[in-house]
């Protein structure tokens, strides 16, 4: 009974039945595919040859057609070489839509009896741009050719506008161009009607093509068009993807145009290099031949191309093909769907007895099945190892076995590795993984440092550094090799590395496997599968890579826009760059301390570039800050000093002095007392005027006498005779009131409603605004009055240009919301926005009090100011040192404006000084007495300043 248990293959019980299928189904095939084979192709082929003589001939024609209209024009119009000279746009509107409607025409020329030529380029192309040396605009250029001189050059745009003009000298050119030596000039000439050439290589150019021209003998002038015939082998490729196309001339059979590609830069070749075309040259009117080439059989075919193109000269074209009888079996899809069906027809027949066959195999397979469903299930405890009475379905059942250990295992590994919280401890783990699977005694994992043409590989270990610099150009085997022999005195034997590469082929890193010398070398299954490990090696190298170039990137731009809101203004020249330099060197001494109240914080990585981006981006919203707000000096300075309209006024009523003495004398009133009153009002007038001048600096404080001074000087009156509504934009006419009848008398210094500018309604800041702003924004956007803005008490800004200065922390609140963070940022927008909060919850622009601020923003903020009170670059201030900078501050501690325990131990681990040594000048960092600087930021008024 020995027998019963013998494992026959599955092959023998399958074969028998599908091998009389097979043989039935193929004889039937066979024989159909037979006859209908030949009359198929041969239809095919002549079909698919008759559209492309077709599209062939049409688009000859077309170019043909156009071109001999737009010779005719030429001639009839005149075009010469003397009337384009004496105006070079002349002919340009009529030359333009002539180009414009034949693509393929890449010149139109007149040549004159002394061998000189006028040349129409069409650069509507890139590339011929690039070949003309032509301007980005230009789209007519016009080349004048002399034999044995420098040709000129002009270029034209759209609306016939000269862009320049260059000269070609004789050195540039291959050679000296004489129209009369051209193979068309005498023949056109002689000739009554379009002449039109052979194909032939363009002067200057690898491409060939045709040249159609006419010609008055009388003249001895003649007018061309340079057809080009290069687009024609695209259209045979497009039309005939199988098969060779060839454009011939008969009846020598120069070759024009080949669906074959061509090595760029080279010519076509002759037809007897071409084998399959052989048959032509022995016997031209061919029509069909067959072709054995490499031992494969060919099918040529040539067929005549017709021109109906009207003129007296016609083109003896030639298409012919050549097509490997194997790919014309392949297009066969009539045949192929018979086959589909007699196929289905054999397996429906044959199916019951296929049914019988297999019930013997039902229930192993059932079992198989279930095993496979809990694999794809990824349960791999439910497999359950099994036998099987089949051969092939025993040895299945072994490998499935061994396929659910591995995937377990791997699954395994996977978890393992998931579990890294950093992409060199996953590293570290995938090389771990890699030695236990191949059995080795260490793996070294090496990752690519690119620098310049430079690549270097840099060991992934925390204990050991390792650097080796590659030669450049090794390929991978190469690479390979170089890596082997580096490590070939190493008391271990290393496999053949294996080498990562990125989605982009770039190398990205290298693994090695050490082994014991004893140990043999790894099976190229065993090395499949750990390939595998590395590519998860291979994606966290890039992953890692990306990451840093993201972060890299990001602080970049960051960078790039500070320095662009530090270059608005001179005044505030490297304060958006020295404001995170300020900040880290705090956040660092903060993160370094070991004793007191900031002994246990510790910032993470994270945080670090979360501080970083936000003390960066702390001042963005001064993007939109006017410039002219952030730099004023004095109260009247919008834009300009409006001091000097003020100073035209003056003047008006000083003349208006001298003009009512003179109006006296010619009345006849006492020239002493008239002298007298002029002398006294402009006096007056000069006195007023150094008032307001003075007034307009803002260095002292305005009383209430200044301010009733100013309304009185203010209340005067001068005569305007001009209209102040002409010459005024649509907005600011808008704003005035309608005009008074001229001559008006007016205030000498207005306050008037053109003055006052109101915010848009999109820029209103609503109460229930989504960002939390409290910063209460002013009735009006900008109050340009005179007398208003004269009347500033301290300084030089109106209540509307100070917000307008404090609302930067508004826009970069609002700017800074609307950008989408990753999970690690999510704090920038609170820490760059909130510089301008108090710890009192008195700032702006939320009031946000100090037990919402975090403590990078109380940083950001101490740093923000110090910076501020010692910079050398503002307009409204003097630098200040060291010590009365911090008793500023300190001040501002006490009322709670600054985090007070930051700023104690921001002067007691002397980090002013740190950042003083670096960036102010050498008088700014004097002595600092720090128990007077604590004791005023404690409260304590004997030592406020």
């Amino acid at each position: 009974m020995h027998w019963m248990y013998a494992r026959f293959s599955l092959r023998f019980y399958i074969s028998c039945l599908f091998s009389i299928l097979i043989i039935v189904l193929g004889s039937v095939l066979i024989y159909t595919q037979q006859r209908h084979n030949s009359q198929f192709l041969l239809a095919n082929s002549q079909q698919r040859l008759d559209t492309l003589e077709n599209t062939l001939s049409q688009r000859l024609e077309h170019s043909l057609q156009n071109i001999n209209t737009s010779l005719t024009l030429m001639q009839s119009n005149g075009v010469t070489l003397a009337n384009t000279e004496q105006d070079l746009t002349h002919w340009l509107p009529l030359i333009h839509p002539l180009l414009s409607a034949t693509p393929n025409v890449t010149t139109l020329l007149v040549g004159e009896p002394d061998g000189r030529s006028l040349i129409f380029h069409l650069t509507q192309r890139q590339s011929k741009r690039d070949e003309l040396l032509a301007p980005q605009a230009t789209e007519l250029v016009i080349d004048i050719m002399s034999p044995d001189h420098d040709t000129k050059r002009f270029y034209f745009n759209k609306q016939y506008q000269l862009l320049g003009e260059t000269i070609i000298t004789l050195a540039d050119n291959e050679s000296s161009f004489d129209v009369r030596k051209r193979p068309w000039f005498a023949p056109t000439l002689n000739h009554k009607g379009i002449y039109i050439t052979s194909p032939y290589l363009f002067h200057g150019k690898q491409n060939i093509g045709l040249t159609l021209s006419v010609g008055d003998s009388r003249q001895q002038r003649v007018w061309a068009a340079d057809l080009l015939l290069t687009d024609i082998s695209a259209l045979l490729k497009e039309e005939l993807p199988n098969a060779d196309t060839f454009l011939l001339q008969a009846p020598h059979f120069n070759l024009l145009a080949s669906s074959r590609r061509q090595p760029e830069g080279s010519s076509l070749p002759e037809v007897n290099e071409i084998f399959g075309l052989a048959p032509l040259l022995e016997k031209p009117s061919l029509q069909h031949w067959r072709k054995n080439i490499n031992g494969e059989t060919w099918l040529g075919h040539q067929q005549a191309l017709t021109l109906d193109i009207g003129l007296d000269h016609s083109l003896d074209l030639r298409l012919a093909t050549l097509v490997p009888y194997s790919v014309l079996m392949a297009d066969a899809l009539k045949f192929g769907r018979e086959q589909i069906w007699l196929t289905l027809l054999i397996i429906l027949l044959c199916l019951p007895v296929v049914m019988l066959v297999s019930r013997t195999m039902t229930r192993p397979l059932a079992q198989m099945a279930q095993d496979m469903k809990a694999i794809n299930h990824f349960d791999f405890s439910c497999f359950k190892p099994r036998r099987y009475f089949y051969k092939e379905l025993d040895d299945q059942a072994c490998t499935m076995a061994l396929v659910n250990n591995t995937l377990a295992d791997f699954a395994k590994e996977l978890s393992l590795l998931s579990q890294s919280d950093d992409f060199n401890g996953f590293l570290q783990r995938v090389g771990i993984s890699i030695t236990q699977l191949g059995g080795g005694q260490r793996c070294l994992l090496y990752h690519v440092e690119q620098e310049g043409d430079n690549c270097t590989l840099v060991l992934l270990d925390k204990k050991r550094q390792h650097r080796i610099v590659l030669p450049e150009g090794l390929s991978d085997e190469a690479l390979s090799n170089f890596m082997l022999a580096t490590f070939s005195e190493q008391a271990l034997r290393f496999e053949t590395p294996w080498l990562l590469h990125d989605r982009f082929g770039k190398l990205n890193g290298v693994i090695l496997l050490g082994m014991s010398h004893s140990a043999p070398a790894l099976p190229m299954g065993k090395r499949r599968f750990i390939g595998h490990y590395c590519d998860l090696a291979n994606i966290a190298l890039e992953g890692m890579r990306l990451f840093e170039q993201q972060r890299l990137m990001t602080q970049s731009m960051v960078r790039v826009l500070a320095a662009g809101i530090d270059a608005k203004s001179p005044h505030t020249s490297k304060h958006c760059q020295r404001v995170p330099e300020l900040t880290l060197m705090l956040a660092k001494a903060v993160h370094n301390s070991d004793s007191g109240i900031y002994a246990d914080f510790k910032m993470t990585d994270q945080e670090w570039e979360e501080l970083y981006l936000a003390a960066w981006l702390h001042d963005c919203g001064k993007l939109v800050t006017p410039e002219y707000v952030l730099n004023k000096a004095t109260k009247l300075e919008t834009l300009y000093n409006r001091l000097h309209e003020i100073r035209m006024r003056f003047e008006v009523l000083k003349r208006d002095a001298d003009v009512r003495y003179w109006q006296g004398i010619a009345n006849g009133e006492p020239e002493a007392v008239l002298a007298a009153q002029r002398q006294q009002a402009q006096q007056q007038l000069d006195h007023d005027f150094e008032f307001i001048a003075q007034l307009n600096k803002g260095e002292v404080a305005i009383n209430p006498a200044q301010q009733a001074r100013l309304n009185q000087v203010a209340n005067q009156t001068w005569l305007r005779t001009l209209n102040n509504r002409i010459g005024l934009s649509w907005e600011e006419e808008q704003r005035l009131c309608p005009d008074t009848q001229l001559p008006a008398w007016e205030p000498l210094l207005a306050d008037l409603p053109g003055h006052h500018i109101p915010y848009l309604p999109e820029e209103r800041i609503t109460p229930d605004n989504r960002w939390g702003i409290t910063l209460t924004q002013p009735p009006l956007k900008q109050h340009l009055g005179e007398r208003y803005n004269l009347l500033v008490k301290h300084g030089t800004l109106t209540d509307e240009e100070r917000y307008t200065i404090n609302a930067h922390a508004v826009h970069t609140l609002t700017m800074l919301s609307e950008l989408h963070y990753p999970d690690h940022l999510s704090q920038v927008t609170l820490l760059a926005a909130s510089h301008h909060e108090n710890m009192d919850g008195s700032g702006y622009p939320r009031n946000i009090k100090a037990a919402e601020l975090p403590l990078q923003t109380r940083m950001l903020t101490l740093a923000d100011v110090f910076e501020a009170l010692t910079a050398v670059d503002r307009p409204y201030k003097q630098a200040n040192g060291l010590q009365k900078t911090l008793l500023i501050m300190a001040g501002m501690a006490a009322r709670q404006h600054l985090d007070a325990a930051l700023f104690r131990f921001f002067v007691e681990q002397e980090v002013y000084l740190e950042y003083g040594r670096l960036y102010l000048d050498a008088e700014q960092l004097d002595a600092v007495d720090k128990p007077q600087v604590l004791a005023v930021s404690e409260g304590n008024a004997e030592g406020q300043c």
